[in-house]
């Protein structure tokens, strides 16, 4: 089954191709759901978090996890919201520092999957290359 979003942006900010099969790039996609790693920042602790959601009933999108396994429940095409949170750590409290937000549509091409990708508001440190780059070493 198709997970097409109905509002995905007309205008994307990058095309581009993983040079492996639709049901591996969904596998790794998931995998990256809920992940998140910790750096040392110039004011202390900032933990990076990445959160997925996938396009349901065209109109919403639905926690991944509400999904899994993700590659029985779809086909052809899916599209997804990829939001990167990053956040100070300090002893006090937890700090927002920024938020990236892309929708990205994967599309099956046989032994390659082609992504279009599209961040949601010009906000933030991110653009599309920077989700390019994190698709491609987390997926190749």
């Amino acid at each position: 089954m198709r997970r097409i979003y109905h509002r995905f942006p007309q205008q994307i900010d990058l095309d581009f191709e993983l040079a492996r099969p639709f049901r591996d790039v969904l596998s790794c996609i998931a995998r990256l759901h809920n992940t998140h790693t910790t750096s040392k920042g110039s004011g202390g602790l900032v933990k990076e978090r990445m959160i997925i959601q996938v396009a349901d009933g065209r109109t919403q999108f639905l926690d991944l996890d509400d999904l899994i396994p993700l590659s029985e429940k779809t086909s052809e095409a899916v599209d997804f919201r990829v939001d990167f949170q990053r956040t100070l750590l300090t002893p006090e409290k937890r700090l927002p520092v920024a938020e990236n937000v892309f929708y990205l549509r994967i599309v099956d091409k046989g032994p390659v999957t082609e992504c279009y990708a599209a961040k949601e508001s010009p906000h933030g440190d991110m653009d599309a290359m920077d989700l390019r780059t994190f698709l491609k070493g987390a997926c190749e």
